[in-house]
């Protein structure tokens, strides 16, 4: 009795345009999930060579696609990729499949240098294909998931024993049931009928951003007289932003700096909350993976800050939480 080729199972959404505006969540794998690119150990990434590499042409896909925008979000991790795409509306003709040419011209471009770097570098060997056959994409639907989306590719490596690609795992990610449970077709959005656009930045009031640049200007000089060596203002990402990142002897330390004109709503450093504790520890998570800081200590502190008619008044906190 013959045995017929199992059919492949497209992991594209059955029906659905590709070439439509919006956001899509990309992952690429190495060819049977071997750990080409890197190491995690401690939940911290240690990419190496090839991995720099993979991570050197995604970005330059912005530049060789102009309908891509690609999200600041993106990890290439021991044996694949997740990435976060903006596709743009085109004027005119129909532009294809944009999402599909795009992913074939990143595998294509870092196969050939991987495949020099063997040759050269003694780069670890592949057997026929550097990059599985197909890739993983899902269409985000709305800012709630796209932030999901950007937090869990920020603590990837942090999640690496639960990682469904990591073939080592000790159990299950929560993320991959949330994303297995969106099952439902893109509602439509003011995106020209695509699913997402990126997330409108809703400025504070000229006031408020005022306050709170004045807020952080007495912080960072009351810091500064205090030992500290600033590294970073408003460190931004997508998840939100760090006010302050500072050194401090050995330690590594994110600061958040909380500004009030009065006392009637409380002293300032109660509105860091125990949910802004933990999603500046997130942001921080994120700060030391983009680095690719090692093991260095860190703690968070909080500047509170009083703004009064005989002056303000400058309070630090350390080890806040």
């Amino acid at each position: 009795m013959p045995v017929w080729p199992r059919k492949r199972k497209s992991p594209r959404l059955k029906g659905y345009d590709y070439s439509t505006e919006g956001a899509y969540f990309v992952t690429v794998c190495i060819q049977n999930r071997k750990g080409l690119l890197g190491n995690v150990s401690g939940g911290i990434l240690q990419l190496n060579d090839s991995g720099k590499m993979v991570e050197r042409w995604w970005q330059k896909l912005g530049s060789k696609f102009p309908l891509i925008e690609i999200d600041s979000f993106y990890v290439v991790m021991p044996n694949h990729f997740h990435g976060i795409v903006f596709l743009r509306a085109s004027e005119g003709a129909h532009m294809g499949a944009p999402l599909q040419k795009m992913v074939q011209w990143f595998k294509t471009m870092s196969t050939n240098e991987y495949i020099h770097g063997v040759k050269e570098y003694g780069w670890p060997t592949f057997k026929e294909k550097l990059w599985q056959r197909s890739f993983y994409d899902h269409v985000i639907r709305n800012e709630e998931s796209l932030n999901r989306i950007r937090e869990y590719i920020a603590t990837n490596p942090l999640r690496w024993d639960l990682d469904r690609e990591n073939l080592q795992a000790t159990g299950k990610d929560d993320f991959d049931g949330w994303l297995d449970t969106i099952k439902t077709r893109p509602q439509s959005s003011p995106c020209r009928g695509g699913p997402m656009c990126p997330p409108p930045m809703c400025p504070p009031s000229d006031t408020r951003r005022k306050l709170g640049d004045a807020g952080e200007d007495l912080a960072a000089a009351a810091l500064k007289k205090q030992g500290y060596k600033i590294l970073e203002r408003n460190y931004t990402t997508p998840l939100g932003e760090i006010d302050l990142i500072a050194r401090q002897g050995g330690e590594l330390v994110f600061i958040e700096v909380k500004t009030r004109k009065s006392l009637r709503f409380g002293e300032p450093q109660d509105a860091v909350t125990p949910a802004k504790q933990a999603r500046l520890q997130r942001l921080a998570d994120y700060y030391l993976q983009r680095q690719r800081l090692g093991e260095v200590e860190v703690r968070f502190d909080v500047v509170g800050i009083t703004m009064s008619e005989s002056g303000p008044k400058v309070e630090v906190i350390q080890n806040a939480f």
